[in-house]
């Protein structure tokens, strides 16, 4: 009540808002732990290349709301629309990044920076042909990052990966969803690296790839390190997920299990 519509003349605080994520973000003082309270409802769209740049260091973005009050960051109107992250040792909290528009490339690109967290985000698309090819894409030199509670969830045939990366030291993914309902048109890792992946600690999360020969995580190096527990895979053939559906050369696999679309479930 007594709230106002939200401005970039205002001051920016609970009732009298800023209008814009990154006219907060640049509002904020690098290292001091500043918080971004992010309003029940808000939806915000990404029309060009950096239309958001996190430049910040050391800061919290929370999202207020939950369902479909969950505030949304909208990839519209160029394949190139992307939501840069340049600053280290930030935190998102319940944000929806959501593409609008046919294959947009990247939604949000971490670029080069470490001790970044995500928690109860989401990575979606508006609806059929209005996707994302990459949901997350990581940067060389993109290190510390964790995913907790997060869902991705893709429905086009151009679905690529949820996460890509090159070579990453400590990428941290509990507790998280990850689905390309319709089979993607070149087989490719939802979770995956071209590089070395180090100190990986994935753990209790769900993935499904509607697609022959599916590939869940695609480590290319060949020096990777750490565990991946406790997760489940789904795909349309039980015999192609389970010898092709983890590349992770030099790294551990416990209590995994992988179960086809039809006629057989729990196997290890």
């Amino acid at each position: 009540p007594g709230g106002l519509t939200g401005s970039d003349s205002n001051p920016g605080t609970y009732l009298k808002p800023f209008r814009t994520i990154d006219y907060a973000i640049g509002r904020c003082t690098a290292s001091r732990g500043d918080i971004i309270a992010v309003m029940p409802g808000h939806a915000e769209n990404i029309a060009a290349t950096s239309g958001i740049t996190s430049d910040v260091a050391w800061g919290a973005r929370v999202g207020l709301g939950a369902g479909t009050l969950r505030p949304k960051i909208s990839l519209t109107t160029a394949t190139s629309a992307t939501h840069v992250i340049s600053a280290a040792n930030c935190s998102f909290y319940n944000i929806n990044w959501q593409a609008n528009f046919a294959d947009v490339a990247i939604m949000l690109h971490i670029s080069g920076v470490d001790g970044l967290s995500f928690e109860n985000c989401w990575f979606t698309e508006a609806g059929t042909d209005l996707n994302w090819v990459i949901a997350v894409d990581l940067a060389t030199g993109a290190d510390d990052i964790s995913f907790r509670g997060c869902r991705f969830i893709g429905s086009d045939a151009a679905n690529a990966s949820c996460i890509n990366g090159v070579a990453h030291d400590m990428v941290w993914i509990e507790d998280c969803f990850f689905a390309c309902n319709t089979a993607q048109t070149a087989v490719v890792g939802l979770i995956a690296t071209s590089g070395n992946a180090t100190n990986v600690w994935i753990k209790n999360c769900a993935l499904r790839a509607n697609v022959d020969n599916a590939a869940f995580f695609d480590f290319n190096g060949s020096a990777n390190s750490g565990v991946i527990a406790d997760c489940y895979l789904s795909s349309i053939d039980t015999a192609g997920a389970g010898t092709a559906g983890v590349d992770f050369t030099g790294g551990h696999v416990f209590e995994c299990y992988v179960a086809g679309e039809a006629d057989s479930y729990g196997l290890i």
